[in-house]
Parts: structure tokens; C-alpha cells; sequence
């Protein structure tokens, strides 16, 4: 009887999400941006070791003012810079998440470092399922997060890279 009731209370909790699909996609997006800006910064440490300091074409945004004579080798430099802020507010959002250890130790080297899902069961010892589901809850609760950090904060701050 105990099993049976175990199992109900299970199946009750599958579908008493109280997160939306989009709001799901919406965190995975925020999440996974740590990875996109991490692939922004060593295409332009590529480019500055290989092809010097013409890595991609001037903004045309930076053309506003005639008056604009500021260096543009220092372009790069301050979107290096807010690419690395926007990942650093992925790694806070993370490690500030209310849930526990396991839970952000996925989404760490999951989002973070990269790692598969399978790979991080691996790490953490347990079955392959056992990982797809913790990261199911992982996302959960991050989305709720993130829905409660969209209403305080400013758009432009979550805005993946």
C-alpha cells in the first residue's frame, strides 16, 4: 500500500510544475549563453593572435557622431568585457540558486563547463535517468529564479549574449 501511495504522490509531482515550457526555454537560454559567450571570447582571441587587430569589420553604430575619435582598438576590448560581466551574471545566477548542492553542480558543468549529461552521471555517480531528471528539477527551479530575478532587474542585464 505504501508503494502504491509513493508512487501516486510521484506522478502527482511530474505534473505539478508550476513553470511554463517558456519559461523553461527561457532559463536553458540564459544558461546556455555562458557557453555562446565562451565561444565569442576565444573566436576573438583567435582572431586578435592570428590576424592582428582588424578581427571583424568597424560598427557602423559607432559612426553616430562625427565626433567620435575614440581608439577602436579598444572596441574589442569593452565587448570582451561585457561578454565576460554576462557570464559572470550566469555563474552568480547559479551558484544563488535555492536548491540543493547536486542540483548546481549539474548546472555548473553542465552550463558551465560543458560537460554532457551523461558524463555529469558519471561525475556524480548516479544513472544516467537519475541525471536527465535532476537536471529536469534543476531547470525547474532555475526558471523560477529567473522569473523572480526578470521581475527586479532590468532586461538588458538578462539578455543572453
Amino acid at each position: 500500500m505504501d508503494e502504491k501511495k509513493r508512487e501516486d504522490e510521484r506522478e502527482s509531482l511530474r505534473f505539478m510544475s508550476d513553470v511554463s515550457a517558456e519559461e523553461l526555454r527561457a532559463a536553458e537560454e540564459y544558461l546556455s549563453s555562458y557557453r555562446h559567450g565562451a565561444r565569442m571570447l576565444d573566436c576573438m582571441r583567435y582572431g586578435k593572435q592570428f590576424m592582428g587587430s582588424e578581427v571583424l569589420p568597424e560598427d557602423p553604430l559607432l559612426y553616430w557622431s562625427e565626433n567620435y575619435e575614440d581608439n577602436f582598438d579598444s572596441i574589442p576590448d569593452a565587448d570582451e568585457s561585457l561578454i565576460r560581466a554576462r557570464m559572470f551574471g550566469v555563474r552568480q545566477f547559479i551558484s544563488g540558486l535555492r536548491c540543493d548542492s547536486n542540483t548546481r553542480m549539474l548546472l555548473y558543468w553542465h552550463y558551465i563547463r560543458g560537460v554532457s549529461v551523461a558524463r555529469c552521471a558519471e561525475m556524480m555517480d548516479i544513472s544516467r535517468a537519475g541525471a536527465f531528471r535532476l537536471r529536469k528539477r534543476a531547470l525547474e527551479c532555475a526558471a523560477r529564479s529567473f522569473r523572480k530575478l526578470k521581475t527586479h532587474a532590468k532586461i538588458s542585464d538578462l539578455l543572453p549574449l
